[in-house]
């Protein structure tokens, strides 16, 4: 088996711990609110943990985080479901979790409102010791504060997914070099975020990247101690020297066939990618002149007309053509 193409047949966490060890990376989660037609949230009492939880679980390589959320919730609950909406992303430090084997995690959540198609509880006799529709008043206090926080969010953010407010630690620690040093070349999954800036026409901020020689977003990985509003804010800071704050949430993009790629050195990733909207505050725009040499404001067709697009970026130029309708699940 060629570098690269290792296989992820025994599930994502077990091939990454293979090559990791318990050292803290980051882990792509997907967690379902599943409400029944009394409103009622689906919760469950877990083997590993010893808090209230709902159900989810860590993506797995070629599937998006939509079919994540329901694969998830019906191995543990045997509940069926289908996603309605997205809560938002949660990807803050203060999240991070000790697993009882001793591996670290920084988590990278999106959570779900899903709707429940049955009712009909079988526990999976590993991850879930017991599983039942409460009503959300009489278990938010048993539920960990990552899951208060999407609850909350959930039950007043219904129009708007909610996102995290900027935070970085004072160390953070750039992920993707430490990652391939131990995986190589190999798939792996890959966290972060992209800014769509908009001036009063309509267009849109684009970096001209150099070694592709094309017009892009702004964008990057999320490096470990930052959540990811920090990443898109720190790289909108790095490539143009302005300085911007997320104003909303526009889509998440997971399906394989738009974030598989390969980069020209070999390495490949499926990218996890959180799209936001962000307006300028401060700063100075110039270009990095490492990885960026040119800004421009473009308009969204003459950004998607442009050869050797990749299909997660064609997919969000769509998109933003109707923002109005936004957050896209993708």
């Amino acid at each position: 088996m060629t570098p690269g193409h290792e296989a992820h047949q025994d599930g994502y966490i077990k091939w990454i711990r293979s090559h990791v060890g318990h050292e803290l990376i980051y882990l792509v989660y997907a967690t379902a609110f599943v409400f029944d037609e009394q409103g009622h949230l689906l919760v469950q009492e877990r083997y590993d943990f010893d808090w209230l939880s709902v159900p989810g679980g860590a993506l797995e390589m070629d599937e998006s985080l939509r079919e994540c959320a329901v694969r998830e919730t019906y191995e543990e609950t045997g509940v069926t479901c289908e996603v309605e909406r997205l809560i938002g992303v949660y990807s803050h430090p203060q999240y991070n979790l000790l697993y009882p084997n001793g591996d670290l995690v920084q988590p990278w959540t999106a959570a779900f409102v899903c709707r429940a198609t049955n009712d009909t509880i079988a526990t999976d006799g590993r991850e879930t010791l017991r599983a039942a529709f409460q009503p959300p008043a009489a278990i938010r206090h048993r539920l960990p504060l990552q899951y208060q926080d999407m609850l909350h969010d959930a039950q007043n953010s219904e129009s708007n997914a909610a996102f995290e407010a900027v935070h970085y630690e004072a160390e953070c620690r750039p992920y993707y070099p430490i990652l391939r040093a131990r995986v190589g070349h190999a798939r792996v999954i890959l966290p972060g975020g992209t800014a769509a800036i908009f001036n009063n026409a309509g267009e849109l901020l684009a970096v001209h990247d150099k070694k592709r020689d094309l017009w892009d977003l702004p964008a990057g990985l999320a490096d470990l101690g930052e959540t990811t509003t920090g990443t898109v804010v720190r790289e909108v800071r790095e490539e143009t020297g302005l300085i911007v704050e997320p104003v909303r949430t526009l889509g998440i993009y997971s399906a394989p066939h738009l974030t598989h790629s390969e980069l020209c050195n070999g390495d490949q990733a499926h990218w996890v990618d959180l799209l936001l909207e962000c307006q300028i505050i401060g700063g100075n725009a110039r270009p990095d002149e490492v990885e960026v040499d040119g800004l421009r404001y473009m308009t969204i067709e003459a950004l998607a007309a442009q050869p050797h697009i990749t299909p997660i970026r064609r997919q969000m130029y769509d998109d933003l053509r109707w923002r109005e309708l936004a957050p896209f699940i993708r």
